[in-house]
């Protein structure tokens, strides 16, 4: 630790440069006097420069002392040249430059110019625009911290919390209501349980800016009631060039740590299956029906795996390289950017683990564990994008991610279950995959009064669970540990667990807007848009339950007792046999799988008409026809047709000011895992989890009011409330039919009805000019909150109510997020130095009854400090500590049902720190 206390304090000290001068100014239309936004400013014979800002200010530091050509360029603009300017040692050179129009160049410079909408300064822009309540981030600010993917990058972004390190929840409303969109096309889901996609597969390096759309519209999905999540990688580059980013992580608790990990694979670096863990071709399709020799050879086919290998968790390892390329083909602007990312991560938690069941006015607990969970997490990736520019209105894009994933996870469980002790363990390898393509393109005609939209894609998933292995044993007061092998095949308590998930999506969608040019300001002209969408897609799941159970005669005496020999010798070939030892047995249903398929079509009309010159209506209707099967030993047919209406009026006060109401109507549709009867046993929380095939689709009613105020064009002021009514909304929760100190069944029902209500504010503030500092000049301020209610009135289904509270959160709702972040940034010097905080109020984890009560997430204060140093060329030296504070993850049990938690009195169920990560790294660009 020493050792890197000490790395981090040389990486913050900065080498002081002698015989140096800088040179500064403003870039200005010299017609309008406005200042020019990007305009390059290059030393004459050098690569040295910079470009402007939306004040049009530029700084270029450490210039070597001598005379220079300064040269500034801008897009429909001539060249300006400022001949022998001379540079002192330590002196700043000011030289503030009015640029003229190239009226002559503008025809020429039309083809190749477009817009960038990954800066700040754009998102306001687009956020001031939009016609719904909008919020978002992009690549400028994602830069500024060391979030590694997509979750981590949402943290930061008002209103969003994070679940599992990877679903989204907007306004504190559960990961389902929340659809999420890759370049206007759904985004795939890999997890079997899950609605939602997973943004830990989407690397930060690959993003451009993600938006979130918190009020409906009708060319946005109708399926959502906190937010719709729209991702963007990138397109055209910048520059041409190759950029390698490189960072390791040294993980507390973890990093230089003994590490425990099931048998690996050759190529398990590369985070692809090789069918090392798969069930072996010969084994027999149902292996309950096997016997005699079949029996054993199909029991002695799967490998001994079960011994945990020892090792150390070395740092974590993120390397990222990118291929940048931008050329003309005539006058068609090309772009092409490939990006190569590989991340190898490890994580041990000691985690307290608990269960307790109602008695009267007591609770008795289950069990007490204390779990090591040792995760490895390894990823590859490739993103491949295209871009086609005709013109500043024209542009076909061709874009590709493709992420391959694997988690390696060992759990060593010791502790009580029933007053006996235990010691278990768990072996779980899951490999996850997802591409996602979409060809698309925006046409502007008749002088850009007309456009089109088009799109069409193409996802493919997969999510891979090979031997899921689980053992259990008991473990004596003299310390002698016997094995529970049981009398039946129970795989929660002896067994593997083989499942496949396959998903396939083909969609398409296309817009036509028309604008009435009554006026020369786009923003106040009538627009008319129409649009059309479709998603069919389909869904494979297979899953195998295979156990271990006692043979007829099972040798449990001395001198060889197989009871009490290690869980790795147990399987020894010799010892799986049909008479002295163990057999192999299946207890796979035929609900274990499915196959489901959802046929989406979609139509919209909506207009935009200004009333005024102040008041602007947007308004129109969606039509959904969506069918919904599901092909299993308990089928489910769902089709469901509905008009979605909704409707913003924004009233603009100033150029700098507005305020808007929006309504609409959207719903939530039940997904595949929901409705299928598959039940599946999670050994971490010792739940058993099963789907419903009656479910209902929820109908939504949303309403929105905000006030927006610009100051300037880098910052902004919102406040606002929501509010939402549900009806059939879809909660799991623990059935009664799991009473007891067994596992607890968790499945899916519609609660009656839900409203949920919020304010929201956010603040981009900017301390340039405030008391003449340098330093406050430099510093900006981050601050945006959400504060929501929600109350849920349970249904009248008496098997669904009994024991349930109606007067709850909604499950998965926090009663209030708070994000804050000051940045730093000096161009003189080249340092960029953040400090971001984030809070998640307490939510319901699970909804519980009178017998089993319900579990909470409880809140965690996570600080994080992150530095970024420009050095020579274009080398910068990146940084930082995230979880500075490392409070724990828990989650606590109301017992005694009175609405308070308290982490001294109330059950822990589950309690552990992650550990603060604290990273060194570099990024060059060539």
């Amino acid at each position: 630790m020493q050792r890197l206390c000490a790395l981090f304090l040389i990486s913050f000290t900065s080498i002081q440069s002698f015989g140096q001068g800088s040179i500064t100014g403003v870039i200005t239309d010299a017609k309008s006097k406005e200042p020019i936004i990007g305009a390059s400013v290059i030393i004459q014979g050098t690569t040295t420069g910079a470009a402007t800002d939306v004040e049009g200010k530029f700084l270029i530091a450490k210039v070597v002392a001598g005379t220079y050509t300064l040269q500034v360029t801008s897009i429909t603009y001539k060249t300006h040249l400022i001949p022998n300017l001379v540079v002192e040692d330590a002196k700043r050179v000011t030289v503030d430059v009015p640029l003229a129009e190239d009226v002559s160049e503008l025809q020429e410079v039309v083809v190749t110019s477009g817009r960038a909408y990954d800066t700040d300064f754009e998102l306001l822009r687009s956020i001031k625009e939009n016609r719904v309540v909008m919020v978002g981030i992009t690549s400028e600010q994602i830069n500024k911290t060391l979030d590694r993917d997509a979750a981590q990058v949402l943290k930061r972004v008002p209103g969003i919390t994070i679940k599992d390190e990877q679903f989204v929840q907007i306004r504190g409303i559960a990961e389902r209501y929340n659809p999420v969109m890759l370049h206007n096309a759904y985004a795939p889901s890999v997890e079997t349980d899950v609605r939602s996609f997973s943004f830990a597969t989407v690397p930060s390096s690959q993003l451009d800016r993600i938006l979130i759309f918190k009020s409906p519209s009708p060319d946005l999905p109708g399926d959502f009631a906190g937010g719709v999540v729209k991702i963007f990688t990138k397109s055209i580059p910048d520059e041409n060039g190759i950029v390698i980013d490189y960072s390791t992580q040294y993980r507390a608790g973890t990093t230089l740590q003994d590490f425990s990990h099931q048998q690996r694979n050759s190529g398990y670096l590369t985070g692809f299956n090789n069918g090392y863990y798969n069930l072996p071709a010969t084994f027999p399709a149902d292996a309950g029906a096997a016997q005699g020799s079949d029996l054993i050879d199909a029991g002695r086919s799967l490998k001994n795996l079960w011994t945990p290998q020892r090792s150390t968790a070395l740092p974590d390892q993120r390397f990222t390289l990118t291929f940048n390329r931008k050329f003309n083909i005539g006058k068609v602007q090309v772009g092409n950017i490939t990006a190569l990312n590989y991340s190898n991560a490890f994580a041990k938690y000691d985690m307290q683990r608990a269960d307790y069941t109602q008695n009267g006015a007591t609770m008795d607990q289950n069990y007490s564990y204390a779990d090591k969970q040792y995760n490895q997490s390894i990823r590859t990736g490739l993103l491949f994008n295209w871009a086609f520019r005709f013109n500043p209105g024209s542009t076909i894009e061709f874009k590709n991610i493709y992420n391959q994933s694997s988690l390696d996870q060992y759990v060593d469980r010791k502790g009580t279950e029933t007053s006996l002790g235990q010691i278990n363990g768990s072996f779980d390898k899951v490999y996850r995959g997802i591409y996602s393509g979409q060809l698309m393109g925006t046409h502007e005609l008749f002088n850009r009064h007309s456009s089109v939209e088009w799109v069409t894609g193409y996802n493919k998933t997969y999510r891979d669970q090979p031997d899921y292995k689980r053992y259990q044993s008991v473990d004596g007061s003299s310390g002698v540990v016997q094995l529970n092998i049981p009398n039946s095949v129970t795989p929660t308590a002896l067994g593997r667990f083989f499942a496949r998930l396959d998903e396939e999506a083909y969609s398409g969608g296309m817009s036509v807007k028309q604008r009435f040019a009554f006026t020369d300001d786009p923003l106040r002209s009538p627009e008319l848009k129409a649009g059309i969408f479709f998603e069919n897609k389909t869904r494979t799941f297979n899953a195998r339950n295979i156990g271990y159970r006692a043979s007829p005669q099972f040798n449990d005496m001395q001198p060889n007792p197989l009871s009490y020999v290690s869980i790795g010798e147990l399987f020894q070939p010799q010892n799986i046999n049909n008479t002295t030892g163990i057999r192999i047995g299946e207890i796979s249903d035929p609900k274990d799988s499915y196959s489901a398929s959802n046929n989406l079509l979609a139509y919209y009309l909506m207009t935009s008409i200004p009333i005024g010159a102040k008041f602007k209506l947007d308004g129109g209707a969606r039509l959904e026809d969506n069918l919904q099967q599901l092909h299993s030993v308990e089928p489910s047919n769902l089709h469901v047709v509905r008009m979605l209406p909704s409707a913003n009026l924004s009233y603009n006060f100033t150029n700098k000011m507005l305020v808007r109401v929006a309504y609409g109507q959207t719903l939530n549709r039940p997904e595949f895992r929901e409705l299928a009867a598959f039940t599946f046993y999670d050994f971490n929380f010792n739940f058993l989890y099963s789907g419903q095939k009656n479910l209902k689709t929820a109908r939504i009613q949303n309403i929105d009011l905000r006030w927006e105020f610009y100051p300037s064009k880098t910052e902004l002021v919102t406040f606002g409330g929501f509010y939402k009514r549900f009806d059939n909304p879809i909660e799991p929760y623990v059935s009664p039919l799991s009473p007891g100190g067994g596992n607890k069944l968790i499945t899916y029902e519609n609660s009656q009805n839900a409203i949920v209500y919020g304010l929201e504010l956010e603040v981009k503030k900017s301390l340039a000019g405030l008391g003449g500092s340098r330093f406050l000049n430099n510093l900006n301020l981050l601050f945006n909150s959400a504060l929501t209610r929600s109350v849920v009135n349970i249904s009248t289904n008496p098997a669904f109510a009994t024991g349930r509270s109606s007067s709850r959160p909604l499950q998965g709702q926090a009663p209030y997020v708070v994000n804050t972040g000051v940045f730093y940034a000096s161009e003189s010097t080249g340092w960029q130095v953040n400090l971001l905080y984030n809070v998640v109020g307490k939510n319901v984890f699970l909804v519980g009854t009178d017998f089993y009560r319900d579990v909470y997430v409880m809140p965690r204060n996570v600080l994080d400090l992150t530095f970024n140093k420009r050095l020579a060329g274009k080398f910068t030296l990146k940084g930082g500590i995230t979880d500075i504070l490392n409070q724990p993850m828990v989650l606590l049990q109301d017992g005694n049902a009175d609405k308070k938690l308290d982490r001294k009195s109330d059950q822990v169920i589950q309690k552990f720190r992650p550990g603060q990560v604290f990273s060194i790294g570099f990024s060059v660009r060539l």
